[in-house]
């Protein structure tokens, strides 16, 4: 069962604080890294994945890289997935499989629908627990319409959300960020860490 440890709701204003830099003090590195992209078929359509990727064996040290490109849909069907990806130093954990966090995984979907369902804009992050495994998460949903909400349901949310965190996974990512697009203006941004206590996340930076 997924307990939920913590959990903290709040509202963040655009431009009052740099995202990538929000709740993280310590000294930051860029490291460049080439976008990997993935198109995959969900079974209602293409999504498409955009990273970039630090693999945990090759950083020393905590970098936020952010990404500047979007991928528009041609169809309202899916969910387009663009990921930007941070890291941490040698030896840490990277994010788990989905098989062994199917629960979080599942939590984490239920948690995008809700928001949704709910018009919010909010920002939510905290930390999960499946058995051994730990989780720190944030999420936030943007837009450039009116409204706060996509018209995904529940089972589609859940597919993104497995191919990003597969795709984190294989690439030894410990801290990542994902950005979500249903075709709409709906836009949902999910940064998740494998080390929470080490690289918390209080904010989304991508």
């Amino acid at each position: 069962m997924v307990k939920l440890s913590k959990v903290l709701c709040g509202v963040l204003a655009c431009g009052l604080i740099d995202p990538c830099l929000a709740g993280d003090n310590e000294t930051t590195y860029e490291v460049i890294t080439t976008p990997v992209i993935t198109d995959w078929d969900d079974g209602a359509g293409n999504m498409t994945v955009k990273l970039k990727v630090i693999n945990a064996d090759y950083a020393w040290q905590w970098a936020n890289v952010t990404s500047d490109t979007t991928t528009d849909l041609e169809k309202r069907t899916g969910i387009t997935i663009q990921k930007v990806v941070t890291t941490a130093k040698v030896a840490s954990h990277v994010i788990f499989t989905v098989k062994a966090g199917l629960e979080i995984w599942e939590f984490l979907a239920g948690l995008i629908k809700s928001k949704s369902d709910a018009n919010s804009c909010t920002l939510t992050y905290g930390t999960d627990v499946s058995g051994e495994k730990v989780l720190g998460y944030a999420y936030k949903a943007t837009t450039t319409g009116s409204n706060c909400d996509t018209t995904a349901e529940k089972k589609t949310i859940l597919a993104a959300v497995e191919k990003c965190v597969t795709t984190l996974h294989n690439s030894g990512t410990t801290v990542g960020c994902c950005e979500f697009n249903h075709g709409g203006t709906w836009h949902g941004h999910l940064r998740l860490s494998a080390e929470p206590s080490v690289y918390p996340v209080h904010a989304v930076d991508c």
